[in-house]
């Protein structure tokens, strides 16, 4: 992500963003990445720069994409265990499902959102309260496992569990996290004996 946007601010005259400052806005739309870069964009110049980002992002990002070591037998152990599962992403929902499908990973997750499915992006609660809608469980006995900031301020909103991994953006205790893992195993022992399924 952060590289892709770089390719965009650059090639129209803007200074490249430092990577741990687009990084903490994982999940936020496009447009509010770019105003780092240019504070003052209107809304026209922004949405041509974000359909310049999602041409290079369909054409090289997606079909470079590959998953963490340990995430098909996670999902595949949630799956198994009986729990419903929920992408949410400040990507387009039609992105995420195509990223998904190409690295089969799709059958393990019951719904995609996507920062088009709400009106509120990350860090309002808008994607997990929809998520948890789309399932149907009450959002306290939901989790939300991600590594940026936003992950955890939309978890902690929307009353849900915060499980920060530490293999993404942040590899340090974010404020707001209940629980940390280091390991996919740590993970799925997090995620099964919140559920009370076996461990």
């Amino acid at each position: 992500m952060v590289d892709t946007a770089n390719r965009v601010i650059a090639a129209h005259g803007g200074t490249p963003l430092d990577f741990d400052r687009v990084g903490a806005m994982t999940g936020l739309p496009l447009s509010a990445i770019l105003r780092l870069a240019w504070p003052d964009l209107t809304a026209e110049v922004a949405d041509a720069y974000v359909t310049e980002y999602r041409e290079i992002y369909e054409r090289e990002v997606i079909p470079a994409t590959r998953l963490y070591r340990g995430t098909r037998a996670t999902l595949h152990a949630f799956h198994q265990a009986g729990l419903r599962q929920a992408t949410v992403t400040g990507k387009r929902a039609a992105d995420c499902e195509r990223i998904l499908r190409g690295l089969r990973v799709k059958d393990e997750i019951d719904a995609y959102l996507g920062g088009d499915s709400v009106q509120r992006h990350k860090p309002a609660p808008d994607l997990a309260l929809a998520a948890a809608e789309r399932l149907g469980v009450p959002p306290r006995d939901c989790a939300v496992i991600g590594d940026a900031p936003s992950d955890i301020e939309m978890a902690r909103a929307a009353g849900m569990r915060a499980i920060q991994v530490t293999w993404g953006y942040s590899r340090q205790r974010l404020a707001g996290t209940d629980i940390l893992v280091h390991t996919w195993p740590e993970l799925r022992r997090a995620v099964l004996a919140g559920a009370g399924a076996p461990v």
